[in-house]
Order: C-alpha cells, then structure tokens, then sequence
C-alpha cells in the first residue's frame, strides 16, 4: 500500500483495516505497523546501491505524522548524526522515552516472542503512554501506577489485563536498570501484590462440549489450510502461536507424534504431543499440497502469522454465530476432556502447563498412552 502524503488519519485507516503492505511517503518515509497494529514505526528511506537501508525516525502514536513532517529535515539530521538512536541515562528521561525505547528492543531482539511482542505493545499504547507518558523516570512510582492506571481502568479493563499492563512497565524499568540506560530501577521491590491480594480468577471459555458437534461442522465447512489449522489447535490443545509455527521436520507422520520445540512454546519446554489419526490424514494431504518448511504459509518462506490465524478465527466465530477465541478452542480441549473423565495430570500434560522436571519425568512414564486416547477421543467428537 503506497501513498504521496502519510496523515494521521491515513494511519489510523491503515492499521485498523489490516493492510499487510506499508505505507510509503514521497519524502522518502515508510511508515510499518507493530505486529498488534495499535502503533507503527517512521523510517528514513534510502538506498546504497541497490540495497534498501531504513533508519527509524520516531515511533507512531507518540510522534504524530503532522508532527514529523514539519520537522522532517532536522530530525534526519539528528538521526543521521546518531543523536536520535544513542539511547542514554540522559535521553530516557521520562516514561513515554523509556516504553518507546522497550516497544523498539523488543521488536529487534529475537528472543522476545511474537505473542509477547503484541501484547506489549497493546499495553504500551492503548494503555501506559497515555497515562504515564508524562511522568519522570527518576520519580515514578506505585502511586503513579495505582492513581493513573490501576483504580481507572478497572472500570474498562479486566484484573488480569491490568496485571499484564503492570508486567510491561516492570519489565521495562527492570531491564532498562540493568542495562544502564536509566540510573535506577524506579519500581524495584514493588510486585503486583502491592495493588491488590485477590488471586485471578480463570475465565471460562466461550465455548461448551455440548456445542462440539455443530462446531465441527462449521470447521468441516472451512477451506482446506484453516480445517486443517483448527482441527490441529482443537484437537490437540495448543496454542494459536505453536500452531502457526509447525514446521514439516517437526512432525512424525509415521509415528503420529508433533514435538513442539522449546522455543515454540510458553513455557519454554519441549512439547511432545500424539496426533489424532483423521489429522494425521489431513497432514499426509497437505504435505501432498505443498512442500516447503512451514505447514501454515502463505508464501512458503515463512509461517502464516498469528494475525492471520486469528482473523481465520474471527470469519470461523462469525459462522458459528457465537464471539470466540482461538484461546476458546484450547479451553474447550481442556473441558471436554474433564467431562470426559480423563485424568486431570494427563490433560496438564496435553495442555503444556508448567510442571516440575522430577512431576513431568514422572508422569511421561504412564502417560503417554493415555495421551493418544485422550486425544483421539476428542478427534472422534470432532471429526465423527
């Protein structure tokens, strides 16, 4: 997507229609959307031979479009002179200077994860910059927090996701600490305990064992790669992001076995997981498709992204006729093998929730074969 003048206004269309391209301006800037569309990123655009090479000038919503263009020239000039790119003690004076700086690490350093990466930056913007943008470094504090955040938000926002909003602005002034970028932490010491002592409640999902049969169909409905995607999510409990990333090598048709490698996964642990017989036959079909490295691919270079997998999600809930997750569909994994009876351990172990070495070594002794059954159970409910 190009245009001759980016606005504001030209922005804020762009991100909520979900435009994969970038907007390209003629004075030589790009403008790119973060991965959770909520902001985006100025670049200074200039080629040395016939390679592109990109120099950020500022980050969307904290520096508007009108802004940057009226200034444009000088501050090339700084960037181009490295002022606007050497993150100091000096230079993150305030709170918005040091979100911008945390949103822009964590979109460059791969050890961050995607699924981190967009709930960050929905904290950032939709929810700390306006509310604590303004407030000096040296003199945050909780008070800051519990006054402009905490007790205001609950009235739009849900403990947990205020318990998310928290962790990204602690996250930041932790790192930013240790990497000498500001001259102390201003929230060491300070823990989510400190606003409120109610434990977190887990939601229900959306969606009910009873409701499996009329779901299925809607999935059986459902174009080839998104059947094939739900049915592995649905099936086997996983999440939307472990799903989206599948590679081919990852995969024992054979032995009817996906290991999900650690970095794949939330917790950060390998994830060997049975697969159901009827998928193991869509995955034989698919590979029949369409080679490549990635099973989800758009253009057989890189895994389908998780935007995309939850729009499929969004146009799957519509027909459905019921508002609903990916998130759903794991839980609704979890609830039917409750009614079901299967034991509560072995569904944790479907589920990849965080366990001791010594609790997993333990439990993959007897587990396994009621691994398989479990999740055949649930295929058979789904696939009839």
């Amino acid at each position: 997507m190009t245009s001759k003048r980016i606005t504001d206004t030209l922005i804020k269309g762009f991100l909520s229609s979900g435009d994969k391209e970038w907007l390209f301006d003629a004075r030589r800037v790009e403008f790119r959307a973060n991965p959770s569309r909520t902001g985006g990123t100025f670049y200074d655009v200039r080629y040395q031979g016939k390679r592109k090479v990109r120099t950020v000038l500022g980050k969307w919503p904290a520096l508007k479009a009108a802004d940057l263009f009226k200034r444009l020239s000088a501050i090339r000039s700084q960037t181009m002179a490295g002022e606007r790119n050497s993150v100091t003690v000096e230079r993150i004076t305030d709170v918005q200077s040091l979100l911008l700086w945390f949103s822009g690490h964590i979109e460059a350093d791969k050890s961050f994860s995607d699924s981190y990466t967009a709930t960050a930056h929905g904290c950032i913007y939709n929810h700390l910059m306006g509310s604590l943008g303004d407030v000096a470094i040296k003199s945050l504090s909780k008070t800051d927090f519990y006054k402009r955040v905490y007790m205001p938000k609950q009235e739009t926002l849900a403990v947990s996701t205020l318990h998310k909003v928290w962790g990204v602005l602690k996250r930041a002034c932790s790192l930013a600490g240790k990497l000498g970028l500001i001259a102390r932490d201003p929230l060491m010491g300070v823990g989510w305990r400190d606003f409120t002592q109610d434990k977190e409640v887990a939601r229900s999902g959306r969606l009910k064992p009873y409701q499996l049969p009329e779901l299925a169909q809607c999935i059986g409905d459902s174009q080839f790669w998104r059947r094939l995607f739900f049915s592995m999510q649905l099936c086997h409990g996983t999440r939307i992001l472990e799903t989206s990333l599948v590679e081919w090598s990852h995969i024992s048709l054979d032995n009817a076995v996906w290991y999900i490698p650690a970095a794949n996964t939330k917790t950060g642990v390998e994830h060997k997981v049975p697969i159901a017989p009827a998928v193991v036959a869509m995955l034989r079909e698919a590979k029949a498709r369409r080679g490549g490295r990635f099973v989800f691919s758009q253009n057989g270079k890189k895994s389908v992204h998780t935007s995309t997998a939850s729009k499929w999600y969004q146009k799957l809930s519509a027909e459905f006729g019921q508002k609903f997750t990916s998130h759903d569909m794991r839980k609704l994994a979890r609830d039917y093998w409750q009614e079901s009876g299967v034991d509560s351990r072995v569904a944790e172990m479907l589920l990849n929730h965080a366990q001791s070495d010594l609790e997993g070594r333990y439990q993959s002794r007897y587990a396994w074969p009621e691994m398989v059954k479990a999740v055949s159970a649930l295929a058979g409910a789904v696939f009839g």
